[in-house]
């Protein structure tokens, strides 16, 4: 959850979501993003904590043919606490654990803070959350600040929207480049060498638009719903080779990116825990480096799938 390739922090920046994964050889990127996946502008437990557990599994590469053999999938792994700070107020810290699975380090990933409110019939939230290992000696830390809104159209029937901003802030370390099938480079790792580091510094707007069908009187629902993300970001790079003789040499370029999902999920949910499984198929997706854009339709192949549980 925590290791994503640039390329795929590119796309997912512009998103760039839940959560995330690694590729060896192209270098990794430091995230976890759980958001705008399945967020409600209600309350889901009932006592004053509770404790989730999620585990995925999703493709290394959006922009990568399916046949390229560098796109291995990954299991991601992370853990949510809530805890009711007010009778409307949440207090959230979210834990990537992806290290127990031999992809990447454990440690805070987010700081949440998220009061609720209701009006006319309708419940509304502002989900402010703070990544405390983002790099913030450059001004805020890694921020993502959202309003959600949560209707009820009939007994059986709510509506879900999002929508957001994020200031992303981070670094990166790149491998060597990695020869494709005919000989040469793949095109994320032609972006870098193994004597640069990049810092990725932009803005991000998600949001998400979805429907659940309650279909119990424990309140289990089938949701879906369309998320779109679009990216805008600085990629600094600092070269340290014989290149910048002798001192460090500084590039910046400018990338844009997006992608469209389309989730689909079941919640089981009893009064002291949920299951809820769930997958996510990208619609479109895009990103502009150098002037060369990288446009895929609807991508089956690059399903993410995953299950949470949840106790309350």
């Amino acid at each position: 959850m925590r290791t994503l390739t640039l390329w795929m922090r590119a796309v997912m920046f512009g998103a760039v979501a839940s959560l995330a994964v690694p590729v060896g050889a192209q270098g990794t990127f430091q995230t976890l993003d759980p958001f705008y996946q399945d967020e409600s502008a209600r309350r889901d437990f009932y006592g004053g904590v509770a404790l989730s557990g999620e585990i995925g599994y999703r493709q290394t590469s959006l922009l990568q043919p399916a046949s390229d053999g560098g796109t291995a999938g990954a299991l991601t792994l992370s853990a949510q606490v809530d805890y009711a700070l007010l009778p409307q107020v949440d207090l959230s810290a979210v834990i990537d654990l992806s290290g127990g699975v031999g992809r990447g380090p454990v440690g805070l990933s987010w700081i949440i803070l998220k009061p609720y409110w209701h009006n006319e019939g309708t419940d509304y939230a502002v989900r402010i959350a703070v990544d405390p290992a983002s790099e913030g000696s450059l001004g805020f830390r890694q921020t993502d600040v959202a309003f959600l809104s949560t209707s009820a159209l009939s007994p059986t029937l709510m509506s879900n929207f999002a929508i957001g901003l994020r200031r992303v802030s981070a670094g990166y370390d790149a491998g060597p480049l990695v020869a494709d099938a005919e000989g040469g480079t793949t095109f994320s790792s032609a972006l870098f060498t193994d004597s640069e580091r990049v810092r990725v510094i932009g803005r991000e707007l998600h949001a998400t638009w979805g429907y659940n069908v309650v279909f119990d009187p424990g309140g289990s629902r089938i949701s879906v719903s369309l998320l779109g993300e679009a990216g805008d970001y600085s990629l600094v790079t600092t070269r340290s080779d014989e290149m910048a003789v002798g001192e460090e040499g500084e590039t910046e370029e400018r990338v844009r990116s997006g992608i469209g999902w389309l989730r689909t999920g079941l919640e089981f949910s009893r009064p002291s825990y949920q299951l809820a499984p769930y997958a996510s198929v990208p619609l479109i997706t895009w990103a502009n480096v150098r002037g060369e854009l990288v446009r895929h339709g609807p991508r089956p192949d690059r399903v993410r799938f995953g299950l949470r549980v949840t106790l309350r």
